[in-house]
């Protein structure tokens, strides 16, 4: 179920914030870049995620939870990661984006996150942007 968004206005070296909506019922997707939407697309639907379930950050997966290639591997820094398993309003988006006050995520929770670390991997606290 890929599904390509071309001509975003991405910039290297910058922090971004990135969301991603897919809804089962239609199958449509539609990506986010820094609270701005993309078009939308149609994608696969009527299904639903089920089995057991394995997120893979930063890595990009050949098998279900393995097959791991280094060279296929996310390169720079990376927070606030969360998924629900509901559609978010483009008000709850922009909530997100501008952190003020969005409603965490039900299945996935970057303050509740227990991870294990491979290879090497720094890990920080984010750094407050000063206006």
């Amino acid at each position: 179920m890929a599904t390509n968004f071309e001509g975003l206005d991405f910039k290297l070296n910058k922090w971004h914030s990135i969301c991603a909506t897919w809804d089962s019922t239609s199958g449509v997707v539609q990506l986010w870049l820094d609270g701005e939407p993309s078009s939308r697309k149609f994608t696969s639907s009527g299904s639903n995620i089920n089995g057991p379930i394995i997120v893979a950050l930063g890595q990009e997966q050949d098998t279900h939870g393995g097959g791991f290639d280094a060279k296929q591997s996310f390169v720079g820094m990376m927070s606030d990661v969360h998924m629900w398993d509901y559609k978010l309003s483009s008000c709850e988006i922009h909530r997100y984006v501008d952190e003020s006050g969005f409603t965490e995520g039900n299945v996935l929770n970057w303050n509740a996150l227990e991870f294990q670390i491979i290879g090497r991997v720094l890990i920080e606290n984010k750094l407050d942007v000063c206006q």
